[in-house]
């Protein structure tokens, strides 16, 4: 039975680390903002991102924090902007006045304070989970 479980949680894993790079990938940021974004060292070489999108490794546990929170940004800007699947890339290199700043700068910047700030200027009902 605990292998079952060990599995269904390998499993959940990869499904995670998978639905986090087809993000990043759709947002078309580039490998260095994406190993970023996932709190990768600065010299950390793409060679990273091709074993993460064959599934031959799976995010660490501070990656698996920031991919929520990639994945919440991404299902807000599909709710905010439904016509368009080409707009969240655009919304995230454009200047935004509520951020002072560009979201995906924010992001890369600031780390997960970044992604978790973006997450909240999009999708007001993560704001009530802070009180």
């Amino acid at each position: 039975m605990t292998d079952s479980g060990k599995s269904g949680t390998e499993d959940e894993l990869k499904r995670l680390t998978a639905e986090v790079i087809s993000t990043l990938d759709r947002w078309k940021i580039g490998d260095e903002a994406t190993l970023l974004l996932l709190g990768f060292p600065e010299e950390t070489r793409p060679r990273v991102l091709t074993r993460l999108r064959h599934g031959s490794q799976q995010l660490a546990e501070e990656a698996r924090e920031r991919g929520r929170n990639i994945l919440g940004i991404q299902r807000a800007l599909e709710i905010t902007f439904p016509l368009n699947r080409h707009m969240p890339g655009f919304w995230l290199t454009t200047h935004d006045r509520h951020l002072k700043g560009m979201p995906l700068e924010i992001m890369v910047n600031e780390g997960l304070d970044g992604l978790e700030r973006v997450w909240r200027r999009l999708d007001c009902t993560r704001n009530w989970e802070d009180g």
